[in-house]
């Protein structure tokens, strides 16, 4: 197939001005890898700060609605939905099972996970520590916690005898698999329980956390429902609009997503992408105000040839479309070798770094394409200008003028 000859003809000028031709092509490849860079490398650091928060944890929570007792047939009580039960709850759900049931088979929901949580003592010997409770279902409280995958010693299994305790209260109060433990509350007594296993959820706060079977829990804490429901979601980033659909749905209850717990932790993640945006914005401009002034002036060095070229019959169009052509070459190359180099620059950070890098840089196809798709927008586009000036130059002036 015979390429035009525009391209022919701007394949000559970019291989007769070799050394501004490498010059511009290396500018665009270093400002690709750079946006490449940053971006795999903020989209990988948020990743990892949402895992940690979230990743072993509910991404929804439904919590009773804290309602005062009213007599049942009352105008002040609020009204059941016809997916509640027609009685008053507060401070504990005692009808969970037709909420769990009705979450279960939400598209996006992967685990639910009936909870009750409480404070309690743990006491072993003469010490005496204070901790969190969380008494639950292993079925889809294990999923949700991820407790298979966090257990550092002993089995991830919950029975009625046993509990599964953190890290740092076993380290603290020197307990392992097998070893007993009293869990004692001032109202209810206490229980005594086998350490199953240990486990560590990565954040600070879970360190005291103590697991236990659901019944248990209710015994210590002298309950007769739950505390709260916990819900995975299929996706960490669809958990509130998950929340605000089905908050319509029930009045007795409140949904809660992480988002809304973590609203500062959320805040800080978009100033941080803001910044990175300004950068590549930045970065971007600069490659198209590169091009613009290199091949500004190019169209003065080649008005000579090109008053020839249409002298010789080219149109206004041929002028154009050349300069067009010597844009998006430049920008195929400097896009392609860029995100080779971006590419290559990510790989070789986290094989130096290694173990000591806390999270990985995110290599998603899309943090490939949009900065190459950007620079080559950015490099035609900045061939605008100079071809335009190229299709209205006059062959008789720029002979007359030579």
């Amino acid at each position: 197939m015979k390429l035009p000859y525009e391209l022919m003809i701007a394949l000559r000028f970019l291989i007769k001005g070799r050394s501004q031709t490498i010059l511009i092509i290396a500018g665009i490849a270093a400002g690709v890898a750079v946006q490449f860079f940053l971006s795999s490398l903020m989209s990988g650091l948020q990743r990892s700060l949402i895992d940690r928060t979230v990743g072993a944890a509910p991404q929804i929570t439904i919590l009773p609605v804290d309602v005062t007792p009213q007599p049942i047939l009352s105008s002040l009580a609020r009204p059941a939905t016809n997916r509640e039960p027609q009685f008053i709850e507060r401070s504990e759900l005692l009808s969970w099972q037709q909420y769990a049931d009705f979450f279960r088979r939400v598209p996006g929901i992967t685990a639910v996970a009936p909870v009750i949580n409480g404070a309690a003592n743990v006491e072993r010997g003469g010490a005496s520590v204070a901790v969190a409770v969380k008494g639950l279902e292993p079925e889809g409280g294990f999923a949700i916690y991820k407790i298979a995958q966090k257990i550092v010693a002993g089995r991830p299994a919950l029975a009625s005898d046993t509990a599964l305790i953190g890290k740092t209260l076993a380290s603290r109060l020197r307990l392992g698999p097998g070893d007993p433990i009293t869990l004692t509350n001032r109202r209810e007594g206490g229980i005594t329980l086998l350490v199953g296993g240990v486990f560590d959820l990565g954040t600070q706060s879970a360190e005291n956390l103590v697991f236990i079977s659901l019944d248990r829990a209710k015994s210590l804490f002298g309950l007769s429902g739950i505390s709260t429901i916990e819900l995975q979601t299929a996706d960490v980033f669809a958990a509130s609009s998950l929340a605000a659909r089905y908050a319509g749905e029930f009045n007795r209850i409140k949904l809660e997503s992480w988002e809304e717990k973590n609203a500062s932790l959320l805040q800080a993640l978009r100033s941080q992408s803001s910044s990175t945006s300004i950068i590549e914005f930045f970065i971007l401009f600069s490659i198209t105000l590169g091009i613009a002034s290199v091949l500004g002036i190019s169209a003065v060095q080649k008005s000579r040839q090109l008053g020839i070229l249409k002298a010789m019959g080219a149109t206004d169009l041929s002028a154009f479309l050349l300069f067009l052509w010597r844009g998006l070459l430049l920008g195929v190359v400097g896009a392609a070798l860029g995100t080779l180099l971006g590419y290559g620059l990510a790989l070789l950070f986290m094989a130096t770094a290694g173990k000591t890098l806390s999270f990985s840089f995110d290599l998603a196809p899309v943090y490939l394409v949009t900065p190459a798709l950007l620079a080559l927008a950015a490099s035609t586009l900045a061939t605008l200008l100079p071809a335009r000036k190229a299709s209205r130059l006059s062959p008789v002036e720029v002979i007359r003028n030579a």
